[in-house]
C-alpha cells in the first residue's frame, strides 16, 4: 500500500514521463536506440547467405516429403501397409481360395492333409498386438512415474532451500 501511495505521488510530482524513465531506469532515447540496435542486429543475422539458403533447402526437403506422403496415399494408406507388415495372414483353407467347381483342372482336384481334420493344430493366436498394448502401457506408466518423482523431488529440494 505504501509503494502504490509513493508512485503515485512520484507520478504526480514529476510527470509521467519522469515517472516513466524512473520506472525504467533510463530514458525513451536510450531505449529506443537499443530496440534498434536489436532490431538491426536480427536483421543481419537474417539475411545471413548461410541461414537463407537453409531455409530454402528445409523448404524443397519438406515439400518432397509433402508430396511422397500425398503419392503414398496419405496415412490410412501408410497405416494398411504398416498393418500388413506387423500382422501374420491368417491361412486361407484350399476351399476358400477355390469354391466348389472353380478349381484349377476342373472337379477332380481335391487337397486333403490329414485327417478329416479333427487333429490339425489350431493356428496360434496374434501375440503382437497385445505385446505392442503391454508395452504402451509399461511406457505411459514409467512416464507418469518419473513425472511424481520429479514433482516430489522439486518439492522437497524447495522446502529445503526455502
Amino acid at each position: 500500500m505504501i509503494a502504490g501511495e509513493t508512485e503515485m505521488l512520484w507520478a504526480d510530482h514529476l510527470g509521467d514521463a519522469s515517472y516513466d524513465d524512473f520506472l525504467f531506469f533510463g530514458n525513451k532515447e536510450k531505449r529506443e536506440a537499443r530496440k534498434a540496435a536489436r532490431k538491426a542486429k536480427r536483421a543481419e543475422r537474417r539475411a545471413d547467405p548461410k541461414r537463407i539458403a537453409r531455409k530454402e533447402k528445409r523448404k524443397v526437403f519438406f515439400k518432397k516429403l509433402g508430396k511422397a506422403y500425398e503419392d503414398l496415399g496419405g496415412g490410412a494408406a501408410i497405416g494398411g501397409a504398416i498393418d500388413t507388415l506387423i500382422r501374420k495372414p491368417e491361412p486361407m483353407s484350399v476351399s476358400e481360395q477355390f469354391p466348389t467347381g472353380n478349381a484349377p483342372g476342373g472337379s477332380d482336384f481335391s487337397v486333403q492333409l490329414g485327417d478329416d481334420g479333427e487333429d490339425t493344430p489350431k493356428p496360434k493366436k496374434n501375440t503382437t498386438q497385445t505385446l505392442l498394448i503391454a508395452g504402451g502401457v509399461v511406457v505411459v506408466i514409467t512416464v507418469v512415474g518419473l513425472v511424481i518423482y520429479q514433482g516430489q523431488k522439486n518439492k522437497h529440494i524447495g522446502s529445503i532451500s526455502g
